[in-house]
């Protein structure tokens, strides 16, 4: 089973969206406190798939949540916030969106419209 997704991280709560490309079901939800141990315990569900891969938003607090994901086995990819709001919008808090557009949303990320950092997490960690 794949699992693709997305982060939107805030100070409260890390907002998901993410799809299982094997049955086609699509979760969202919020992830609160956003902290270290809350989100470790999050990523407890996904031992034994065997593709698992998030985009986080590159803005406050995106450090910790992929230093996390890592941790847990989680392909991470940090996203440049301004090419994911023009392209996919689908993690946005300012507005309310719909069941339909949020599940429309995941899909068109993992099809690859975000544009995502290609260089390996490792190297920009160590920045």
């Amino acid at each position: 089973m794949a699992i693709i997704g997305g982060f939107d991280v805030h100070r409260a709560q890390i907002t998901f969206d993410y799809i299982d490309t094997q049955t086609g079901e699509v979760r969202t939800g919020q992830i609160r406190p956003a902290n270290r141990a809350v989100l470790a315990k999050w990523l407890d569900r996904f031992d034994g798939c065997e593709e698992v891969a998030f985009v986080v938003e590159g803005c406050t607090g995106w450090r910790f949540v992929v230093e996390e994901m890592s941790a847990a086995g989680v392909e991470p990819h940090l996203a440049e916030p301004a090419d994911t709001a023009v392209t996919v919008n689908p993690f946005t808090a300012n507005a309310v969106r719909s069941a339909q557009e949020r599940e429309s949303a995941v899909p068109r990320l993992s099809a690859g419209r975000a544009k995502v950092n290609a260089s390996p997490m490792e190297k920009t960690l160590n920045q």
